[in-house]
């Protein structure tokens, strides 16, 4: 057995006797998800986080990220690579993606119902396919390219980080330097520094998209003059996804850390 028991019986009682789920289950928006459903799933996620999540708890954070500062890139150990591909080739972080690009639609109270069963297993794989909600962003939020981006997230399992951190701008956001100069082509070209950012790098996925707050040239001071940039690790058409070149975003140093040492701090 391993380190993780999942309190289901807890569960069902705040969802259903405390918070009255049944009342929203089957109906309206909901009306693919009745309570066996949704019951259904939980004692599947409860089945996963006992046995395939917990398996590499122990290891991820003993061995921690394998960081190579020669190419800034971040390995992870194989055992703990299994448990998250147990968790999204089961189709788990379909719950986190937008419905249009193939997401699964479910009341928040059950979303968050499993991540406590997942976060309690081994938070490290919840971290990590946070990708599938950074596919909310640039879709809600995005121009048509940037929703086809999103798609292609999902689609593919890429991974995400939020850049917002930097080494002079902690607490104070809009303090942050990080520059972005747009391209005669209608790109931009950023530089900058960011630090203590989740999941910076590894080889969990094909290909990670950086969602970065820089400053446009020529914008105000403050949190008011920030833009939200989307940077892949490497360079895609958009149509297909294919891999081209590895852009210009590296790792430079994986932080040392107390605990959950296999989610990398870069």
């Amino acid at each position: 057995m391993g380190h993780y028991i999942a309190n289901l019986r807890d569960i069902e009682f705040c969802l259903f006797d405390l918070l009255d789920r049944d009342s929203i289950l089957g109906t309206s928006i909901y009306k693919d998800i009745d309570r066996a459903t949704a019951m259904g799933m939980l004692e599947e996620i409860k089945r996963l986080a006992e046995k395939d999540l917990a398996d590499s708890f122990i290891d991820g954070d003993r061995m921690g990220v394998d960081f190579n500062p020669a190419t800034g890139d971040a390995k992870l150990p194989p055992s703990f690579i299994k448990s998250y591909r147990a968790y999204v080739d089961n189709g788990w972080g379909l719950i986190d993606a937008p419905v249009e690009v193939g997401g699964t639609l479910i009341p928040p109270s059950l979303r968050w119902a499993i991540a406590e069963m997942v976060l309690g297993s081994n938070p490290s794989v919840h971290i990590y396919a946070s990708g599938f909600s950074f596919a909310h962003v640039a879709y809600a939020l995005g121009n048509e390219k940037q929703k086809q981006l999103a798609k292609i997230m999902v689609e593919k399992d890429w991974g995400a980080t939020m850049m917002l951190t930097e080494p002079e701008a902690g607490s104070d956001v809009g303090a942050g330097r990080s520059k972005a100069v747009e391209q005669p082509d209608g790109t931009w070209h950023i530089t900058g520094t960011k630090r203590f950012i989740t999941s910076g790098d590894s080889d969990l996925n094909e290909n990670l998209i950086h969602f970065v707050l820089a400053r446009p040239e020529g914008a105000g001071p403050g949190t008011k003059g920030l833009s939200l940039y989307l940077i892949p690790k490497f360079m895609f058409d958009f149509e297909s996804g294919a891999l081209g070149k590895r852009n210009g975003v590296y790792v430079t140093k994986v932080e040392n850390k107390m605990g959950l040492n296999v989610s990398a701090t870069c």
